[in-house]
């Protein structure tokens, strides 16, 4: 059975999209029209009852939150992921659930309130508050990279794209000027084929 994956650009479903690619696995991509409210309706509802992207159904199971499709997607393919039981699994681990619930939420609303909404809705406590939890998480992936080029076990993997996907946002809204080793890693990241067909 197709994967399919509910999503718009931009949102979390681009780090899904773009492990998809990576991974080579056939699927659907259904672009919802946000901006019509298509995902606070039915049917979509149905799937995803906090109507949020992503969502992503394979053989009949519907999963609603981005870092168990990248979890889940890496183990499917058998690829981009350590072996299971030791320390760069452990670490594995860690990256793709500190992108999803520490990093993301912080540098969306950093990214709204200095790039994305137009000047008149920018509100400019609201991306200060956010400032702070990203400097410190640019300090801890930095010391965390050290002299390597990934996160784990010096190789790429799925828990690369999860990470990416935050520090995507982090780019464009210039928080990564300055930092050498984080930039750096996230240009390796950006030169990814794979990411250049799902960020542009």
């Amino acid at each position: 059975m197709t994967i399919e994956l509910f999503g718009f650009p931009g949102t979390r479903a681009n780090r899904v999209q773009w492990l998809l690619d990576e991974l080579e696995l056939p699927y659907e991509y259904r672009k919802l029209e946000l901006m019509q409210g298509e995902h606070k309706r039915a049917p979509y509802l149905e799937r995803h009852p906090h109507g949020l992207v992503p969502a992503l159904t394979d053989d009949g199971t519907t999963l609603i939150e981005s870092a168990a499709m990248i979890l889940h997607l890496a183990d499917k393919a058998g690829k981009l992921a350590p072996p299971v039981g030791g320390m760069d699994r452990a670490r594995y681990y860690q990256f793709v659930i500190y992108a999803s619930a520490t990093l993301d939420s912080h540098a969306v609303q950093y990214f709204f309130h200095t790039a994305f909404f137009p000047p008149e809705r920018r509100d400019p406590a609201k991306a200060e508050a956010a400032k702070p939890q990203l400097v410190t998480a640019i300090d801890f992936l930095e010391r965390e990279l050290g002299d390597a080029e990934y996160l784990v076990g010096n190789e790429f993997s799925a828990a690369d794209v999860a990470v990416g996907y935050p520090l995507a946002l982090m780019a464009q809204s210039k928080l990564l000027e300055g930092r050498e080793r984080i930039s750096a890693y996230f240009g390796r990241l950006a030169a990814r084929p794979a990411f250049k067909r799902v960020f542009g």
